[in-house]
């Protein structure tokens, strides 16, 4: 008994040791381009993420890929890195701001407000949800909403591919997500009729 109890403590040592000493990764994205076939709306936008959801990190470990790694999902500036993609082509004129602002110009204009509640990765994808507030001049309420979403599935490249794949298949699969999320807040944009009631301003 005192030989199989050793020879577990040994072994719990050695992982906690690697597991001490293994490979960090930090994950965003990557010069993201795409095109999202958005109508851009004669009007100005400014998005605003605070500090706080631009620096999240999320601690992500996988025994498939090995114990001696880790990966820090950055899910906030992923998050950034999106919303400068994808409302500059819903948008004729955008900004960024890490705080409530007003939009420029007098004409219509809206402002929204992002942070990520929830940000995983497991079962070989990624779930993210990402909170929406709308505001339109003068800080008047338009909608607020949480939006949520699954990445594609990555489990094949994480099989074959182990450590080396782990950061592409979660990058692959996180931007996923987050197009799905904004696929819907587009929807939800054009069906409730901010746009066009901004517009009509």
């Amino acid at each position: 008994m005192d030989t199989i109890f050793r020879s577990l403590r040994a072994f719990a040592i050695t992982v906690a040791a690697i597991a001490a000493t293994g490979c960090a990764h930090q994950v965003s994205f990557q010069d993201a381009h795409y095109d999202t076939g958005a109508k851009q709306q004669a009007a100005s936008v400014v998005a605003v993420i605070d500090q706080a959801t631009l620096d999240k990190k999320v601690a992500i470990r996988s025994f498939m890929t090995g114990i001696a790694h880790s990966w820090e999902a950055q899910p906030g500036d992923m998050l950034k890195q999106v919303v400068d993609i994808e409302l500059p082509q819903m948008f004729a004129s955008y900004e960024f701001s890490k705080a409530d602002k007003e939009p420029r110009g007098t004409g219509p204009g809206l402002v929204l407000g992002f942070t990520v509640p929830g940000y995983e990765f497991a079962d070989f994808h990624a779930t993210i949800s990402v909170a929406v507030v709308a505001k339109g001049r003068g800080g008047n309420l338009l909608f607020e909403k949480t939006y949520s979403a699954t990445g594609d599935t990555q489990g094949g490249k994480m099989f074959w591919g182990g450590a080396f794949a782990m950061k592409s298949a979660m990058r692959q699969s996180s931007l996923d997500a987050y197009k799905k999320i904004f696929a819907q807040l587009r929807t939800d944009l054009e069906a409730d009729g901010v746009i066009s009631a901004l517009n009509a301003k």
